[in-house]
């Protein structure tokens, strides 16, 4: 943290998400003894986050073949992460919404080659989603991680009633053919951000299309699995 930012931080200091203390300088969202509590994904497929695995697949990914090559999910989809998700997305609490993602860089410290090497994508909101809403909890995050994102390469073609009221097979049903992707994706590799992964069908449809369009390699990365 830069002098001119101390300064701020000290007239306007932020306070943990938890225990409600002031944080220091180098706390992000919550303090250091809140951060260790969150609840963690551990001991989860490498290839869908699948929780109980730790091998590089899982009788889901055997059962789904999934698209995209790698999933990163951070926590489970728990308190307190839980309620922040619903408060950005719900509420409009951007500023939350921005310090989860910073929140996320400071746990997974993506290197500057990795940000240069993987062109980033949130998963789009249908149209009439996003005018309603007016924001894509996806695009905040990302923008709290510092990633520079390239979303005009993947677009939401149809408009699918919310998962979150749908059963596992009808969540699949649901977003088949949802996503076209442009040729710009080609050769190149891609991470996928998302806010929840549940079933995995959404971000499986973005991958397909995603590949569709000559994608090498794509790589998800979403705040929380509710499994």
């Amino acid at each position: 943290m830069n002098l001119w930012n101390k300064v701020i931080h000290s007239i306007f200091p932020s306070f943990c998400e938890v225990c409600k203390r002031p944080l220091n300088s180098d706390e992000v969202l919550v303090c250091n003894n809140c951060l260790k509590k969150l609840p963690f994904l551990t001991n989860c497929c490498k290839k869908c986050g699948t929780p109980g695995y730790s091998g590089d697949y899982c009788y889901y990914c055997l059962e789904h073949n999934f698209a995209f090559d790698r999933a990163r999910v951070v926590f489970r989809y728990k308190e307190p992460v839980n309620d922040w998700i619903k408060r950005l997305k719900f509420s409009k609490d951007f500023a939350l919404g921005f310090n989860l993602g910073r929140l996320l860089r400071l746990i997974l410290n993506p290197a500057q080659r990795d940000k240069e090497e993987f062109l980033c994508v949130t998963i789009p909101l249908s149209k009439e989603r996003q005018r309603a809403r007016g924001f894509n909890q996806a695009e905040i995050i990302a923008k709290g991680m510092g990633f520079k994102t390239f979303n005009e390469v993947l677009k939401r073609v149809k408009n699918t009633p919310a998962q979150a009221r749908l059963s596992a097979k009808e969540r699949w049903r649901n977003v088949k053919d949802a996503f076209i992707a442009s040729s710009e994706v080609k050769n190149r590799k891609v991470l996928l951000i998302d806010d929840v992964m549940t079933t995995g069908a959404t971000l499986n449809e973005a991958a397909k299309a995603l590949k569709s369009a000559g994608a090498l390699w794509i790589e998800v990365l979403a705040v929380a699995r509710n499994i």
